[in-house]
């Protein structure tokens, strides 16, 4: 059945806020888009739901995120684990010593959960990292959209073969729910050059969408471009690879990366962290999108990104939250209220919220159907209701506020409503 929304604002994310704004829904797509007065002409027996004083505005995409790991801060505190890392590479040893403990229900769990705060949160569309396949299988009955990136690493030949079969398995048995599965080869610093050339060059032959953590940490470029650092020294013994270390590349991240093949459109790079101004010309020239992730950058304590670069460059932005073992919550609407301040004079408030919505669509490949309120998407959409009055002018600035997500009321997928009783 046909359905008209309405309220005070509708911020379609395709064209400014919109005073008295409507839409039609039909068969969970949107069939039309004006003012009330104009969609109930013409359509007059569709039944309008009005949100009053609120806000409409699209679901959020959350470009990269780890939902396997949402129940980490349990775990790490069962673990002994909770206390803050010393750096990088301690954090990602205090990872693997805290999941050494778990069995599958756990990420299964962990995952589910996941779905369920991304859900509250206003989040539509995912980008999501999962090491542990078998957890796919929270996603069959969840209506989040999105891509779900099956993880790989490894530099033990032996051991990658292994990792390849798990994963021909994994891509043979499809896609759980409503999200499409792609590849993500790690990082750069934890798989074997060859690997890394087989994987993007499957996922260019398969049609494939990829996801590549790249350039994070200052421990990462100094590994990559010199053999040496923490990386060399404490991870690779920690995980059995000491007899593994790649020979000196003399290459920074970016470099090594094109090098094996990783410069194309599909692949969704993250971070992008340590990345200088010859860099960020080559991923704009190249077209790529990079998730950024401020949260997390800032608890690890591995800079800052080069935003206003990236921005003025044309490279397409995005953010994620990455996992709650390295940020405080799933929501995007922290994410973008702490990337303000992070990205103080290189980030305005329109432009996190395009990050937040098309760009993470985009950088998805889902733009066609995601990513805003326009004529011929999906009816993902939420309402908030702010608990001061909001002036048209300010919408955006409100976006960016602390705490603007605790004002969902209301969120619907595909044309609906996902939390019970708040329909108003």
């Amino acid at each position: 059945m046909a359905t008209i929304y309405r309220a005070q604002y509708l911020v379609p994310g395709d064209a400014p806020p919109v005073e008295g704004g409507a839409f039609l829904a039909e068969d969970g797509m949107i069939a039309a888009r004006g003012t009330l007065a104009e969609l109930q002409r013409a359509y007059p027996e569709a039944p309008v739901v009005d949100f009053g004083e609120a806000i409409i505005a699209p679901l959020l995409v959350n470009a990269h995120t780890h939902l396997e790991l949402t129940d980490f801060p349990r775990w790490a505190a069962k673990a002994g684990m909770a206390e803050d890392p010393s750096g990088f590479v301690d954090w990602i040893l205090r990872l693997i010593k805290t999941k050494k403990s778990l069995v599958g229900r756990d990420y299964q769990l962990s995952v589910a959960n996941g779905i369920e705060q991304s859900l509250a949160y206003g989040v539509g569309t995912v980008g999501d990292i999962l090491a542990y396949y078998p957890a796919r299988e929270a996603y069959r009955s969840s209506s989040l959209d999105g891509l779900l990136f099956l993880e790989t690493l490894g530099q033990d030949p032996a051991l990658i073969r292994q990792a390849e079969q798990r994963l021909d398995q994994a891509l043979k048995e499809g896609q759980g729910g409503r999200v499409e599965v792609g590849l993500s080869p790690h990082s750069p610093y934890t798989i074997r050059g060859e690997y890394l050339e087989r994987l993007y060059r499957r996922c260019r032959q398969q049609g494939l969408r990829c996801s590549t953590h790249l350039a994070e940490s200052p421990d990462e470029v100094e590994f990559i471009e010199h053999g040496r650092g923490p990386i060399a020294s404490c991870f690779y013994p920690f995980v059995g690879w000491e007899n593994y270390l790649p020979p000196t590349s003399h290459m920074r991240p970016v470099a090594y990366l094109d090098k094996h093949g990783g410069f194309f459109q599909e692949n969704l790079l993250v971070h992008g962290v340590q990345l200088n101004d010859d860099e960020i010309e080559l991923l704009a020239r190249k077209g790529m999108h990079l998730a950024l992730c401020p949260r997390s950058n800032a608890k690890l304590k591995v800079g800052r990104a080069p935003a206003g670069k990236l921005l003025n460059a044309g490279v397409n932005l995005c953010l994620g939250t990455d996992s709650l073992a390295s940020c405080d919550s799933l929501s995007i609407w922290d994410e973008m209220a702490f990337a303000a301040r992070w990205f103080r004079g290189e980030l305005d408030a329109p432009t996190l919220f395009a990050m937040a919505t098309s760009g993470g669509a985009r950088a998805l490949g889902l733009h066609e159907r995601l990513g805003t309120l326009g004529v011929g998407k999906q009816a993902g959409f939420q309402i908030l209701k702010p608990k001061t009055k909001v002036a048209a002018a300010e919408i955006f600035d409100y976006f960016i506020s602390p705490g603007c997500g605790a004002d969902i009321a209301q969120v619907y997928h595909h044309g609906r409503a996902q939390l019970s009783g708040l329909d108003p």
